[in-house]
């Protein structure tokens, strides 16, 4: 990848649109957390494996997996977005055959969005496929060493706590409360419910 004159990126450059090392590190790390998402994205299968290019979708499709179910409401309230945009996400996820909704037998307002066989198994790969490309990244190689993969776990986690005590929830009466910290959607391996 070359730049507008045609010059190919130094050694310690990255494709990403980031920061170089001269920026100050906090304006680097802004930047490099999403292209770390971006590059796993493209290094595993996920376009082979239909996996949604919107990260809204894949978060909504880790959601209905996860909870096996969600209304429109539930997701929105999850994700802190409005229904309307919810509903716009869905359309991809249900064309793609990704998710389904379910009208309740007994009352036809109330509609379900649950994970078909595919967005399952899509999501899945995907997670497995993430998971080795970091696992090999990681690693390092002949002239890289290897990372630590629970130091940076932590220091993640803990920057992504502090990051939620920061976010300012939504009241019901349009206000803002100070939020308890816990809207992660994504990380599967916390067990928390949605009200």
């Amino acid at each position: 990848m070359s730049d507008q004159q045609g010059n190919l990126p130094a050694e310690d450059e990255v494709r990403e649109p980031v920061p170089g090392p001269a920026s100050a590190p906090v304006e680097q790390l802004a930047h490099l957390v999403p292209a770390l998402w971006r590059t796993m994205k493209r290094a595993s299968r996920a376009a082979e494996l239909e996996l949604p290019g919107n990260e809204s979708q894949v978060t909504i499709l880790r959601l209905v997996v996860r909870f096996d179910g969600l209304t429109t409401a539930q997701l929105a309230d999850s994700l802190s977005v409005a229904r309307s945009t919810v509903s716009n996400l869905l359309k991809g996820l249900v064309h793609s055959g990704l998710v389904q909704r379910l009208v309740a037998p007994d009352d036809a307002r109330r509609v379900t969005i649950v994970p078909t066989e595919k967005g399952r198994r899509v999501l899945e790969e995907f997670r497995h496929d993430r998971t080795a490309v970091l696992a090999a990244a990681l690693e390092g190689g002949p002239d890289q060493p290897a990372m630590d993969a629970a130091r940076l776990a932590g220091e993640l986690r803990q920057l992504l706590r502090r990051l939620e005590g920061l976010v300012q929830e939504p009241r019901d009466d349009g206000g803002h409360d100070e939020g308890d910290g816990h809207r992660d959607a994504d990380d599967p391996d916390e067990e928390r419910t949605i009200a």
